[in-house]
């Protein structure tokens, strides 16, 4: 698998919120922008799947000008492939709200032309599914109330590479964590909270899973500057990773 970091950081922070290309032609979250990050390393059209964990505009917020374009622009030239969108319950009409609320056109509201272009699956804890070469698996996370979703891939040799969404720690995302060899992590907080994982919360992580790549993300500029006194290796916007 070959992931570029399109984001590392979270909101009010000086990097771009936390995306990936999986590939070069799947997105796992499109934050608030991070779209002009997005297509300066692949064509939205390549696209063949999205997986969004939640539905905070930090991982989702971008959504809406992807769809937006295969919308007003797919017919135009002679696309008709259905982009495959995973995430929770209530995504679509999400968009449709969304699209409402900012003043959207006429098309960007009609749920039927959304769904005309994107094909939506609904994920719950524990929903498993094949896309591309890859099985993936779901894991319902603790962030708060919300409901938000980890996700894990296995390609043909069995490696397994997976990423935590925003989450405290929970029994889900130690599961996550035995079975992976490559895990992408949610490192926001500072202190220990029922949001996401703190500094030390990801140090004792790695010491417990030793088995599995822990590689910080989403973090806060407090944060990065707690994991460089503990000489924690923490990867840059745009680096690109191959596993």
């Amino acid at each position: 698998m070959k992931v570029t970091l399109v984001g590392t950081g979270c909101t009010w922070y000086a990097r771009n919120n936390t995306s990936f290309i999986i590939d070069n032609n799947m997105l796992f979250d499109i934050s608030s922008g991070n779209y002009k990050h997005v297509i300066k390393s692949l064509d939205i059209f390549d696209l063949d799947a999205i997986f969004i964990s939640h539905l905070h505009t930090d991982h989702v917020g971008d959504l809406i000008i992807i769809t937006t374009r295969l919308i007003r622009e797919s017919k135009k030239r002679g696309i008709t492939k259905k982009l495959r969108v995973y995430g929770p319950k209530g995504l679509a009409q999400f968009l449709v709200d969304y699209a409402t609320l900012c003043g959207g056109a006429d098309e960007e509201k009609n749920i039927s032309l959304l769904k005309s272009t994107i094909d939506f699956y609904e994920v719950y804890d524990g929903f498993e599914f094949n896309e591309g070469k890859y099985k993936v698996k779901t894991y319902k996370m603790n962030h708060g109330k919300m409901d938000c979703y980890g996700y894990s891939f296995a390609d043909e040799s069995g490696k397994i590479i997976s990423f935590s969404a925003d989450t405290c720690r929970c029994e889900n995302l130690e599961k996550m964590l035995k079975i992976s060899d490559v895990a992408f992590v949610d490192m926001a907080a500072v202190s220990q909270n029922i949001y996401h994982i703190h500094v030390d919360g990801i140090r004792a992580l790695q010491d417990e899973f030793i088995n599995c790549q822990i590689i910080p993300v989403h973090f806060s500029d407090q944060a990065m500057e707690i994991a460089k006194n503990y000489n924690m290796k923490l990867y840059n916007d745009g680096d690109i990773l191959n596993f």
